[in-house]
């Protein structure tokens, strides 16, 4: 317990100093809010659909709660795999790397949300703005999501239990709900945050090759985004389908290495058959 309290203070403390970083950060970056908007458009513009839809019920209470307590969901990932006989050193060094490449990825690509970029948000521009930098006085914590990013790893870090997988995945939907309400993201957000996921995830398992071929995905995103716009969005349908194939395929692939679908009965009850008889870094474990 000592130990979960201790890894508790640090991360609190950790996501503090990202924040006040980013908080830095926000008055020396020109934002890219424009060019995900634009992409965002080309998929139907779902964050501001997302937040006209939301907003008005009783749901956006409860969607803002979800997305407050992502350090509760690092910190009950953290505590499943310590009391439960997990790899509690590779979650915790998972959601490091999350934090710290997802930092560099934000000053490389800086953009804020739709409720910083636009003032009327929900309602969308009566007109289209074009592409240009923003000024905006807002932190650069857009692209990629590390709120979506946090609850996929949670999800397949939890995948050998079968209450908490399903937890994990209920916080996942709500959190990408969450994200596209409060406005905090555009959807192409969250579609990047998926071969992000599957790099950090592979580098905290120490399969390095494929973690750069994941993070190399992230970067052609954020260079087509940033230099290959109007290519990308000449064909919506196009740009959807490549938006789906990129989440699927980042799912697969973790699905893949895992070998899902060994559960135990109760969270706490028993250890893993696929982490309790596996090496640190084979094919089966979490």
């Amino acid at each position: 317990m000592l130990q979960l309290l201790l890894v508790s203070v640090v991360c609190v403390a950790g996501v503090g100093c990202v924040g006040i970083a980013l908080s830095v950060a926000a008055r020396h970056t020109a934002k890219l809010d424009l060019w995900l908007y634009t992409a965002d458009t080309a998929l139907g513009s779902p964050s501001f659909a997302a937040a006209r839809l939301i907003r008005p019920t009783h749901w956006y209470e409860v969607l803002v709660a979800v997305y407050e307590a992502m350090p509760m969901v690092m910190l009950a990932t953290y505590a499943m795999h310590l009391l439960a006989g997990g790899t509690p050193q590779r979650v915790l060094a998972a959601f490091a790397l999350n934090f710290a490449a997802g930092y560099s990825v934000y000053l490389m690509f800086p953009a804020c949300g739709p409720e910083y970029a636009f003032r009327g948000f929900p309602v969308l521009p009566s007109a289209a703005p074009g592409l240009h930098t923003l000024n905006l006085l807002a932190p650069p914590n857009c692209m990629p999501s590390l709120h979506t990013s946090t609850a996929l790893l949670a999800c397949w870090f939890c995948r050998p239990w079968r209450f908490a997988s399903g937890c994990a995945l209920l916080n996942l939907a709500l959190t990408v709900l969450a994200t596209l309400a409060t406005g905090e993201h555009y959807v192409v957000d969250l579609v990047v945050a998926a071969p992000f996921t599957a790099f950090v995830y592979l580098a905290a398992r120490r399969e390095y090759r494929p973690a750069i071929a994941w993070l190399a995905a992230v970067m052609a995103w954020c260079g087509a985004l940033r230099f290959g716009l109007p290519l990308l969005t000449a064909a919506p349908t196009l740009f959807a389908m490549v938006c789906i194939s990129t989440v699927a395929a980042a799912w697969v692939h973790s699905t893949r290495m895992d070998g899902a679908g060994r559960w135990t009965t109760l969270g706490l009850a028993a250890r893993p058959a696929a982490i309790n008889s596996s090496p640190v870094g084979a094919v089966n474990q979490t």
